[in-house]
């Protein structure tokens, strides 16, 4: 498809991918951007499904978009128009500190993806009655089978850079090592977790993988394009026109 007059031509940094071609429809809202890159990059783990954990800011200025179509955010023959996907970080709530390395818990049933902004992480479904619900991190309310979740079920916790799991209920949970290896967590005891295990709660069948990105850094501020992958979300042209 040609890019003409209801195209903007553009540059996407997705995460700590920079300089992402795109030819995106004017009559977007940024919303709806943001829902078209998660499906096109739906391959890389970290990057989850739910548009409302996303935000696009505007790399010549660093705030973020309005939400109004891109037709009325720029002129549809700006050519240097250039903006930045990035997760939405919540306040770090009290008795918690914040994460130092970008954790993640990846629900491998529905790709839905739980950042740990903050640790310990408790897993669960809210409840305000209950202590430390500030320190929720991963509801799992929403899911099919999320009644089966203990309003607190697990907790994760970081000490002297290590990460650990821990059971906070007497609902059962196994975990998954990436070796193959299988380890029930008992009440209350701490087992080490590192990437690429899996934490199952069995009673619901929810699995979710553990990831860490150590070296998580920003993109840069205007990088070679033709250095990179270019690919499109499914709203944006794939091969605009080239000049």
């Amino acid at each position: 498809m040609s890019a003409g007059k209801d195209r903007l031509e553009l540059k996407l940094d997705v995460l700590e991918m920079p300089a992402q071609r795109a030819s995106a429809l004017v009559m977007l809202s940024p919303q709806e951007l943001i829902a078209a890159t998660l499906q096109e990059f739906g391959e890389v783990e970290r990057l989850g499904i739910d548009p409302a954990d996303y935000e696009l800011l505007d790399v010549k200025t660093g705030g973020a978009l309005d939400e109004k179509p891109l037709g009325e955010l720029f002129d549809k023959d700006a050519k240097d128009v250039h903006l930045k996907l990035v997760e939405k970080r919540p306040a770090t709530p009290h008795g918690a500190q914040p994460a130092t390395e970008a954790v993640y818990l990846r629900e491998l049933g529905t790709g839905r993806v739980f950042r740990l902004h903050w640790l310990p992480a408790i897993i669960g479904r809210p409840d305000r009655n209950l202590p430390d619900n500030q320190l929720l991190a991963v509801n799992l309310e929403a899911l099919a089978a999320g009644l089966r979740v203990s309003r607190r079920h697990v907790k994760v916790i970081e000490q002297n850079g290590q990460y650990f799991v821990q059971r906070m209920s007497g609902n059962p949970t196994l975990l998954r090592r990436a070796s193959g290896e299988s380890v029930n967590l008992l009440d209350n005891s701490r087992v080490s977790i590192a990437a690429g295990d899996v934490i199952v709660l069995e009673r619901s069948q929810i699995a979710l993988k553990f990831l860490v990105e150590s070296n998580v850094q920003p993109a840069p501020a205007a990088p070679q394009a033709d250095a990179h992958d270019n690919r499109a979300a499914t709203a944006i042209d794939e091969n605009p026109d080239q000049e």
